[in-house]
C-alpha cells in the first residue's frame, strides 16, 4: 500500500466533544469534573505516544486530535479512523459519552508572535465541528474529505471494509464508524476458542475497553427505557446509538459483547 500524497497542505483531524459537559460542571464537584478531563486526556496521550505522528489540542469539552505532518497520506487516514474508534471506546469505558467527526483539509497550528499562545484554525476544523454538531448519537462520523482520497488510490476499499463492519456508509457519503474495532476483530478467534477469559486481561486496554464501553451504552439505553423515556435529547442519543450497534455488529457479535461483560467472563 503506497502513501500517495494528495494534498501538500492539509491534515486529517478528529474533532471530539464530551457530551453533557455543561451539566457535569453544574452538578458535580471540581474534583469529579477534573477526573473526567484527566481520564480523557490520558486516552489521547496514550495514542499520541503509541503513534507519534498525531497531537492533541484540548479546551473545555473539546479535543482535537490532528495529524502533525502535513499532506494526505494513506497511513494518516488508516491511523485516524482506527485510533478514533479506540479513543471513543476508551472514553465510553470510563462512562464518558462523546461525539466526533473526522475530516481532512487545511488546519494550521502555530504559536503567536510572542510565543505564549497557541493559534489553531482551518477549514478542516470548521467542517468537522459542523458535522459533529449536526449528529444526534454517541459516535464518530468520517466525512468524505477524509475517506474519498483514500478510496481514489485504493478503489473498492471503503465498500470492502463496510462488509467487514468497520463502518456503515450513509446516503450522504458519511461513514458511521464502528467504535468497537477489537470486539469486531477478535470475534473469529473467539469462535475457535483462541480468545481466553478473563477478557479483562486479554489485549488490554483496548479489548476490555470495548467490552466496558458496549456495556455502558446498553445500560444507559436501558435506564432510559425503564423510565419510558425514548424522546428526550439525552435518551435519544443512547437509543439511536444502541440501534446502530445492533446493525453494525450483527446479532452474533452483539450477543458475544453482552456475554463478554458477565462476571464469569470478564
Amino acid at each position: 500500500m503506497t502513501n500517495q500524497i494528495v494534498s501538500p497542505d492539509g491534515r486529517c483531524l478528529l474533532f471530539l466533544d464530551v457530551l453533557g459537559f455543561s451539566q457535569l460542571v453544574e452538578t458535580k464537584t471540581v474534583q469529579e469534573v477534573y477526573g473526567v478531563i484527566d481520564e480523557s486526556l490520558k486516552a489521547f496521550g496514550y495514542w499520541e505516544k503509541m503513534n507519534g505522528l498525531f497531537k492533541t489540542i484540548y479546551f473545555s469539552d473539546t479535543f482535537i486530535f490532528y495529524q502533525e505532518p502535513k499532506g494526505y497520506a494513506n497511513w494518516a487516514f488508516l491511523d485516524i479512523y482506527a485510533i478514533g474508534s479506540m479513543l471513543l471506546s476508551a472514553l465510553l469505558a470510563k462512562g464518558i459519552p462523546a461525539r466526533g467527526a473526522i475530516s481532512f483539509g487545511e488546519f494550521e497550528v502555530d504559536l503567536d508572535t510572542t510565543g505564549r499562545h497557541q493559534v489553531y484554525f482551518g477549514k478542516a476544523l470548521i467542517e468537522a465541528y459542523k458535522a459533529e454538531q449536526s449528529e444526534k448519537w454517541i459516535g464518530i462520523t468520517v466525512l468524505p474529505s477524509a475517506w474519498m482520497p483514500y478510496e481514489h488510490s485504493n478503489p473498492g476499499s471503503i465498500a470492502s471494509w463496510e462488509q467487514e463492519r468497520a463502518w456503515l456508509k450513509r446516503e450522504d457519503d458519511v461513514l458511521l464508524l464502528n467504535p468497537f474495532i477489537k470486539l469486531r476483530g477478535w470475534y473469529d478467534l473467539y469462535l475457535v476458542g483462541d480468545v481466553p477469559t478473563p477478557y479483562s486481561l486479554y489485549d488490554a486496554p483496548e479489548f476490555p475497553n470495548d467490552i466496558l464501553a458496549f456495556k455502558f451504552i446498553r445500560e444507559q439505553a436501558e435506564m432510559y427505557a425503564v423510565k419510558n423515556d425514548f424522546m428526550s435529547p439525552a435518551a435519544v442519543k443512547y437509543h439511536i446509538t444502541l440501534n446502530f450497534l445492533k446493525r453494525i455488529l450483527g446479532e452474533e457479535i452483539y450477543r458475544w459483547g453482552e456475554e463478554a461483560s458477565l462476571p464469569e467472563n470478564f
